[in-house]
């Protein structure tokens, strides 16, 4: 009798759990009116962490559709484009001369100065390199609270895996040639031969001596226009704004991360003379990161 007492108890008890999770699910499924949506939006980029590209501020605007499969799942496909222009102030704020030590104008020889050896450098002047990613979409959105027909503000994450076609603009310009001396004697001590090369200005600071070197993708491999597929993934919070209603408003942040593209990094490289004459110089290839904020509207239905 206690036997079937206890066994009696547990059915009843595994009867309700069943019951309860049955209505968990359906509560889960319950539809709101407004279950599909087409919404736009757009707003500025930000490159995010250290060394990613020699780019200012950029811009990015998506469109998409979704679907609410419930009250808190929403999924669908979306269009995005990012764009990113190249910025030379990025490039000077470590200092855009590559630097190394030696007697490049052959003037050791040309004024039988033996000891002549002297820091000079190369001064960068660029061109072009922008860089845009056109993306295919899934959003998957996850409301922290479930949405209601009532429902005045959601908070909600998202991910989005992607496939991008990114694409790099050719890169032109010229480097400067500049020096200043360093020349001393067996001694130490600086000698008139400093004044006839025109350095002797003791103030550290780089001087032109006249060569200008134009480079190009005609010279260099690494710097012509270049695209390629890949792939990446956003992820971020967001707020929306009457998510029930036939118009509402929302306002993210999506932290991207593409896998490895070719872009212009020149902090990448060390300031040396053979990080200039690396033939890759000034791309790298590595993946690109960056934070994106954006406004945007979606018409339910």
């Amino acid at each position: 009798m206690k036997k079937f007492t206890c066994l009696a108890g547990c059915l009843l008890l595994s009867s309700y759990l069943l019951t309860a999770q049955d209505e968990g699910v359906i509560n889960k499924k319950e539809r709101i009116d407004l279950s599909k949506g087409i919404f736009i939006g757009l707003g500025p980029s930000f490159t995010l962490g250290k060394n990613i590209g020699d780019y200012s501020v950029g811009f990015n605007v998506e469109a998409g559709f979704q679907k609410r499969l419930n009250r808190i799942l929403s999924i669908g496909p979306s269009v995005s484009y990012l764009k990113f222009n190249y910025d030379p102030e990025i490039t000077t704020e470590k200092g855009a001369a590559y630097v190394g030590n030696g007697d490049p104008n052959n003037w050791a020889t040309k004024y039988a100065l033996p000891n002549l050896k002297y820091d000079y450098g190369y001064y960068l002047n660029l061109d072009g390199g922008d860089l845009s990613l056109l993306s295919l979409a899934v959003n998957l959105k996850f409301n922290f609270v479930p949405i209601r027909d009532n429902s005045k503000i959601s908070v909600y994450g998202f991910a989005k895996p992607f496939v991008t076609f990114a694409s790099r603009k050719e890169v032109t310009g010229s480097s400067v040639r500049y020096a200043y001396e360093t020349y001393e004697d067996d001694k130490g001590t600086p000698t008139i031969n400093d004044d006839l090369l025109y350095y002797n200005q003791g103030d550290d600071t780089f001087h032109e001596d006249g060569v200008t070197t134009e480079w190009g993708p005609d010279d260099y491999e690494a710097l012509k226009s270049d695209s390629e597929i890949t792939g990446g993934i956003f992820i971020g919070p967001g707020i929306e704004i009457s998510p029930a209603k036939a118009v509402s408003f929302y306002v993210q942040a999506a932290f991207g991360y593409t896998f490895p593209i070719t872009y212009i990094s020149t902090q990448s490289y060390e300031p040396t003379i053979e990080s200039y004459l690396d033939e890759e110089f000034p791309m790298v290839k590595k993946g690109f990161s960056s934070i994106n904020l954006q406004f945007g509207v979606s018409f339910n239905f």
